[in-house]
């Protein structure tokens, strides 16, 4: 991940809305009350009963089960929060194939009133574990602070073993994802996927303007002024629409987290020029008009997040029939192309005694061995699976989408000609979007969202702010 901060003109108004459809929300993580243990005992056991405390042993599998022997009978414990069916296909399958390993899958299922206390338990729970050289030897990092787990060591660096490996080929993986979750040089949890994040632009009414523009390689300057052009034809008077200026605030940093973050060195740059007048510049864009907050409304783009291939023909349809996709435009000074943000993350305990099993089952997860439809969330990593999706949506012909959205369940066509640009999307997303700030785990997004208020309501100088925000940051960095 690049280092350093770029100044104002390096980084204009770098938005991230919440997708307007129920496809922000992978259609297989659905939350359930108890831990959920699909595997032989052993390892780590982590129960989290109805109320969201965690119970039991945290000795995870440190041992080499007494064995040193390739073929001696052995346990992977795999720890996640929420359950997952395809993890859950990818345990049955490599059992079948590997007799003498057990997948100890571990998920906790909880009633929904108690989600939240549940996901915060198990965090506490897992950073307990993991620095006491314990834990599960596979974790499911969605929910945990990966760069904080690197800085202490506690996660194995996956680039060693790769390049150890040489039955591993990146060549079959998207390398433009892999290349750049990296924290330093090393690479510490793998994404099995990885969502789109882009514009859902509104063609009909971009062409009734006259105004062009290349969405391949424009800057957030570019952007600002085709807004302002756009806005002055006489049609929609919004160019974005936006829930707030905090919020737009934080998501700006998880789109650009290298800008005022840098993991590696554990310290922040918000106490900076470039963050105050980046602040002072939403609330211009508010106050001009150029994003709106009042609901959806119609306005020439919105943003998105596309959560696979058939999730890409459904949610562009459900915004409008002439809708296409648009990259988001990158920062001042920085490479060309567009944002992604992982899925599935799964990182090796640094402490594991079976690295090496471990290694071996995260890579046939990473492989086309348990197929996924186009309609499971998340794009693969792998390559050919997200090529045998494509196929599979043309043959296909048809495609329902979702009964409980704006489009009730309606089906229509396979749009061929905006499917075949889709993999220019995939190939060209460069840039990582950190978790959503309203999440568990997501602690930066959060202390913006909290402090900013004060600024957007008049309350505080964003001088005042921004040194909160530094002070608070820097304190979670160095926990």
């Amino acid at each position: 991940m690049r280092k350093g901060i770029f100044g104002l003109a390096s980084l204009l108004l770098i938005f991230n809305l919440a997708a307007c459809s129920s496809t922000n929300v992978p259609t297989d993580d659905k939350p359930g009350g108890t831990v959920q243990d699909t595997g032989n005992a052993g390892g780590a056991t982590n129960v989290v009963n109805e109320g969201g405390t965690i119970n039991g042993n945290a000795e995870g599998n440190t041992t080499d089960n007494g064995n040193s022997n390739d073929n001696a009978k052995k346990t992977i414990v795999f720890s996640t929060f929420f359950p997952d069916d395809r993890f859950k296909e990818a345990k049955k399958k490599y059992e079948a194939l590997h007799p003498n390993i057990t997948i100890n899958l571990q998920d906790v299922d909880v009633d929904d009133s108690h989600l939240e206390a549940a996901m915060e338990k198990y965090v506490t729970t897992t950073n307990t574990e993991l620095l006491a050289g314990k834990g599960a030897d596979l974790i499911q990092m969605d929910l945990l602070p990966i760069d904080n787990y690197a800085s202490h060591h506690l996660l194995a660096d996956l680039v060693p073993i790769m390049e150890a490996d040489k039955s591993f080929k990146k060549t079959d993986y998207f390398s433009n994802v892999l290349d750049n979750v990296r924290i330093g040089e090393g690479l510490y949890s793998m994404p099995l996927g990885f969502f789109l994040k882009g514009f859902a632009g509104d063609d009909s009414a971009i062409a009734k303007t006259g105004v062009t523009f290349d969405d391949k390689s424009w800057s957030w300057n570019d952007f600002i002024q085709t807004s302002k052009q756009l806005t002055s034809k006489g049609g929609y008077s919004t160019a974005l629409m936006y829930g707030g200026p905090e919020y737009m605030l934080a998501n700006m940093v998880n789109d650009n987290y290298s800008l005022f973050v840098d993991t590696a060195e554990k310290s922040a740059s918000f106490d900076s020029s470039s963050f105050t007048g980046l602040m002072k510049q939403v609330k211009g864009m508010f106050d001009d008009g150029l994003v709106n907050s009042q609901g959806r409304g119609d306005s020439y783009f919105h943003d998105i997040q596309i959560n696979s291939p058939w999730d890409y023909l459904v949610s562009l349809r459900e915004i409008g029939e002439n809708t296409s996709l648009y990259a988001k435009p990158h920062a001042q000074d920085t490479k060309v192309g567009g944002y992604f943000q992982t899925y599935r993350n799964v990182a090796i305990n640094e402490s594991s005694a079976v690295k090496k099993e471990a290694w071996e089952f995260m890579k046939f997860m990473m492989s086309d061995a348990v197929p996924t439809p186009p309609t499971s969330a998340g794009f693969p990593i792998n390559k050919q699976m997200f090529a045998k999706q494509i196929e599979q949506l043309k043959k296909d012909g048809t495609v329902q989408a979702y009964k409980e959205g704006p489009l009730h369940g309606l089906t229509f066509e396979v749009d061929q000609a905006k499917l075949a640009k889709l993999e220019a999307y995939v190939n060209g997303a460069v840039h990582p979007v950190e978790r959503d700030s309203t999440k568990v785990g997501g602690e930066v997004g959060k202390v913006i969202i909290e402090t900013a208020t004060a600024y957007f309501s008049g309350q505080k100088s964003a001088e005042d702010v921004a040194k909160l925000i530094q002070n608070k940051v820097t304190t979670y960095l160095n926990e």
